[in-house]
């Protein structure tokens, strides 16, 4: 029997369904040891920045975007469940004093560009989405950290790097490392010094994968309300979508 749970072969493989399909080999799975990467600061023709902050709603076995990470005012199938359940059955939905209830809550995601340094000369084009929970419940995300990190300041209340200067960024580093005990891996973030040219970085970049630059908001897979309902029927079971189905068409939602 092996002893790593990720090598199972009849493991279900985990539905991160955040970017589009097309874009999915060029996610940034940060291995362990050290892995150095060069943030791209925001594209020009893009309505964001270098990171796009995401709402990310889980059901077992994945997660997807929630639509209001893009229009505030669109609601997802898991918030008319959660105004169901708050309604008619409270008992049911996650609280401080219900650890075992339905989460039917989004958590926060950032998605960024990045090109992954090789000592090899040829670099990659990568798309990391990471955690972006602050730590005021849990551990810090990732992504989080990672902006943390560039934008800390010094004694004098001065950034202590602009690691986003397309000329004079720097690039920063991710340390993974596995636990001893069992938990989720730990990460160790850190600056560099040597200023790195996002153009210098790109130019060893394979073309295709140049090709594949787009704004930030392309790249991200919105999924259909059928879609949304099968997914809460996993976290709440398909018996219990279709009573609220019924309820909510009832009443014109």
């Amino acid at each position: 029997m092996p002893t790593n749970p990720d090598s199972n072969p009849h493991r279900k493989k985990y539905q991160d369904l955040i970017l589009r399909p097309e874009y999915e080999h060029l996610r940034l799975n940060f291995p362990s040891g050290h892995t150095w990467i060069r943030i791209l600061p925001g594209l020009g023709d893009s309505a964001y920045g270098w990171i796009l902050p995401i709402l990310a709603l889980e059901f077992p076995g994945g997660r997807f975007v929630h639509p209001a990470s893009f229009n505030p005012n669109k609601r997802s199938v898991f918030d008319i469940a959660h105004d169901w359940l708050r309604t008619f059955h409270p008992q049911l939905l996650r609280s401080k004093t219900n650890k075992t209830g339905f989460r039917l809550k989004p958590i926060k995601v950032g998605a960024f560009w990045g090109v992954e340094y090789s000592e090899a000369g040829q670099h990659s084009l990568r798309l990391a989405v990471e955690s972006f929970h602050s730590g005021t419940s849990g551990p810090v995300g990732l992504a989080y950290e990672i902006w943390r990190k560039l934008f800390e300041k010094d004694e004098n209340d001065h950034r202590m790097c602009d690691g986003l200067h397309p000329e004079n960024g720097v690039m920063v580093c991710v340390e993974r490392r596995r636990p001893r005990l069992a938990g989720p891996p730990l990460h160790w973030v850190q600056v560099g010094r040597i200023p790195r040219s996002v153009d210098d970085l790109l130019e060893k970049v394979s073309p295709i994968e140049k090709e594949q630059l787009h704004p930030l908001e392309r790249v991200i897979r919105e999924a259909s309300v059928e879609e949304q309902w099968d997914y809460l029927g996993r976290l709440i079971s398909p018996e219990l979508v279709a009573r609220i189905r019924a309820a909510t068409r009832r009443r014109g939602k």
